[in-house]
């Protein structure tokens, strides 16, 4: 597998990760809300569920990002190699 490919990869599983993480932020939220009340935030000391939130807010939009930009840098490079 090429580099190219795999930063392609990388930005095209980030930006497909983003949307399944605030899905999954809003899904895991409600349904502790549900099954434990809705004070169960409060009662552990947080005020959201974190795990998820943190990949869509941190982790998918940089991964995305090296994978943008190392697929144009090599794209580039191979069209001015030619």
């Amino acid at each position: 597998m090429t580099r190219f490919r795999k930063f392609l990869i990388l930005a095209g599983l980030s930006f497909g990760g983003f949307f399944v993480s605030v899905l999954l932020h809003n899904l895991v939220y409600g349904l502790f809300i549900i099954l434990f009340g809705p004070d169960f935030w409060d009662r552990i000391g947080l005020r959201d569920e974190p795990f998820f939130f943190l990949l869509a807010v941190i982790v998918c939009p940089i991964g995305f990002l090296i994978g943008a930009i190392g697929s144009v840098v090599l794209f580039v490079k191979e069209k001015i190699g030619k």
